[in-house]
């Protein structure tokens, strides 16, 4: 598959997407709202604790929670308010086929090759979010990412890294039965 140098893993993900092409400005706009520096304002209290060095490693799993359900009571004001958050239109909406470090395989032959592509990505981390990402397709299925946030890519690879651990326990368990 293109010398693609990591282990592809098998995951259903939902990913939205549509051609750059001269629009890199607009979709890099809403790459950077999505950004970890456009936090709420309890996402940036938490990170200027930590900075200070007041969050403890023990505490921190029960501060994420706490934060989360800041963050959920703030979208339940914002819907009661009308207010709601505005991504832009992507052009398709597919399941990715697997996944690897820096690449996203699509099911079907979707892309055009050597095109950039803006994509928003739905992946199981906590806290929930949208990842923005910027890929360039290497084959019509094929992709490698460029462009990620930092604590995106943190996540991303600890979503491959956990889905192998348990596929390796699968595969442990099958054997054994």
């Amino acid at each position: 598959m293109n010398d693609i140098a990591t282990r592809l893993i098998k995951t259903p993900l939902k990913i939205e997407f549509s051609k750059v092409l001269g629009d890199y400005d607009k979709f890099k706009f809403e790459f950077d709202l999505l950004s970890e520096n456009n936090d709420d304002p309890i996402g940036l209290w938490l990170k200027n604790m930590r900075a200070r060095g007041k969050v403890i490693d023990e505490n921190e799993p029960l501060l994420q929670l706490l934060v989360e359900l800041h963050r959920k009571i703030d979208k339940l004001n914002a819907r009661f308010d009308n207010e709601t958050r505005e991504y832009l239109k992507l052009d398709h909406i597919y399941n990715l086929d697997s996944i690897g470090h820096n690449i996203l395989v699509f099911k079907d032959d979707v892309l055009e090759i050597n095109e950039l592509y803006y994509s928003r990505l739905d992946i199981a981390v906590f806290p929930i979010r949208k990842m923005p990402i910027f890929f360039e397709s290497i084959d019509k299925n094929i992709a490698k990412i460029t462009l990620m946030h930092s604590r995106d890519i943190v996540d991303f690879d600890s979503y491959i890294a956990s889905k192998e651990r348990a596929n390796i326990r699968e595969e442990k368990l099958k054997n054994k039965i």
